[in-house]
């Protein structure tokens, strides 16, 4: 059955790259001019990769890129990696200054809408086209996804290097010893095993709040589940304000949770990395995360890597027709930054192709660093991490799956804000309705 189910995941999500890419200026018997052979003039292109060096996907995306290069002597890859707060907000730099990387790591949606609507990001439906194996290794769905699509614009603006899920690490050995005997499928089962924790003197919940992007992914993911994905697209189209009693609700279950000491003493001075060792240490018992941090809990420097379990975001009590309501889907693709020499952008194809096709994604699922996007992607089942098969389980059960919140906004600083006064609300510096309202001022001030 773990075959199977592992298998599953990857006809979900179909993503195919290969080697060659005919009708394309430069490019003979599959081979770019960039890496036919050593007389060819080196091209030089810049990779940037939202990866800090301790990132799981760090190591498999470097081994990637050493192949690359094995293979393409005459393509010079700088890199450059940021972790993932910087890097956001070093992307939304570079687009300000026409600066962006050749290859760049991105989740399309806000952040990179003003830039693909100004003609900076490379629309790579002609190369996809022109190559009739790998288009046809896309399903619809995944040519529509908002990470690489938008409805207003045409064309394609990425190709899917990741998937994920959303949920709860957990201890387990933690929870046996708080009496806790079973995951909790509603927020109040949750609210009540974190009293429990509380009174065994742990942490119930690892939240590193001095970084807007951790809290911004609880709020999200309990947004799905109060008020449905569909109440996403109602906040982007501004039928739904942010000030709204629908969407204030998650910000003030999350001041609830912060002052009744659910995540432990002064959450908003802890950053990412503490949040880990929180859990990895056995001094946290939860930590709500993404499945693209899982290698951190299950390689050799967890100390509780034994006793380490996984469960989705609870159900909200009286909202049940939202339980297939997921935060998850594509966790991040790859786009080409328009303004560059045709060289150059032929370069930034292959390594695309590289990082995205079925070599490169195959090195990717061993890893067990994150969920890959190719269904080509080999896997030695024998081998395969049981957690991951159990994210398997959780995308093929979910019903509707969509990333951040704000992700089908047009707005390329809604998520920034959002984050911040995540942060504001954990501190208690503002209020969950004052939050709201400052998120809606900053769009209208936007407009």
């Amino acid at each position: 059955m773990r075959i199977n189910r592992y298998t599953a995941l990857f006809s979900a999500m179909v993503l195919l790259l290969s080697c060659c890419l005919p009708g394309c200026a430069g490019i003979t018997d599959g081979e770019s001019a960039a890496s036919s052979g050593s007389s060819a003039q080196t091209v030089t292109i810049r990779f940037f990769m939202s990866y800090a060096d301790s990132d799981p996907g760090y190591a498999p995306t470097m081994d990637i890129l050493d192949r690359f290069r094995s293979d393409h002597p005459n393509i010079k890859v700088e890199v450059e990696n940021l972790p993932a707060t910087k890097y956001h907000e070093r992307l939304e730099s570079d687009i300000a200054s026409d600066t962006l990387p050749n290859v760049f790591q991105h989740w399309g949606g806000s952040e990179l809408y003003d830039a693909v609507r100004a003609g900076k990001v490379l629309d790579l439906t002609e190369r996809m086209d022109a190559d009739k194996d790998l288009r046809s290794g896309f399903t619809a769905a995944d040519l529509r996804d908002i990470s690489v699509r938008y409805s207003d614009l045409d064309g394609l603006y990425g190709i899917p290097f990741s998937r994920f899920v959303s949920g709860f690490y957990y201890n387990k050995d933690m929870f046996r010893m708080a009496g806790i005997d079973r995951t909790p499928g509603t927020w109040s089962e949750l609210l009540t095993d974190i009293g429990k924790l509380k009174a065994v003197d742990v942490i119930p919940w690892a939240l590193g709040a001095k970084e807007g992007w951790r809290v911004e992914h609880v709020y999200t993911a309990l947004f799905y589940r109060m008020d449905g994905i569909a109440a996403a697209g109602r906040l982007a189209d501004r039928s739904l304000a942010y000030s709204s009693d629908e969407a204030v609700a998650p910000w003030e279950e999350i001041r609830k949770l912060a002052s009744d000491g659910a995540f432990g003493p002064e959450p908003e001075t802890v950053d990412f990395m503490m949040e880990q060792d929180l859990f990895e240490s056995g001094k946290a018992a939860m930590d709500f995360s993404l499945s693209s941090f899982a290698g951190a809990y299950t390689g050799q420097a967890c100390q509780v890597r034994d006793s380490v379990g996984f469960f989705n975001m609870p159900v909200y009590d009286g909202r049940e027709q939202y339980a297939g309501e997921l935060f998850g889907g594509c966790e991040s693709a790859y786009g080409i930054a328009a303004d560059a020499s045709p060289e150059q952008l032929d370069a930034s194809w292959e390594l695309c192709r590289a990082l995205c096709g079925p070599e490169g994604q195959t090195i990717l699922a061993e890893s067990n660093a994150t969920i890959p996007a190719n269904s080509r992607a080999r896997l030695d089942s024998l081998n395969a991490d049981p957690m991951f098969v159990q994210f398997t389980d959780e995308l093929n059960s979910a019903s509707h799956v969509m990333s951040d919140v704000c992700v089908l906004d047009t707005s390329a600083t809604l998520l920034g804000k959002i984050r911040d006064v995540g942060v504001a609300v954990v501190n208690n510096q503002l209020t969950p309705r004052q939050a709201g309202s400052e998120i809606d001022q900053s769009l209208s001030d936007g407009d």
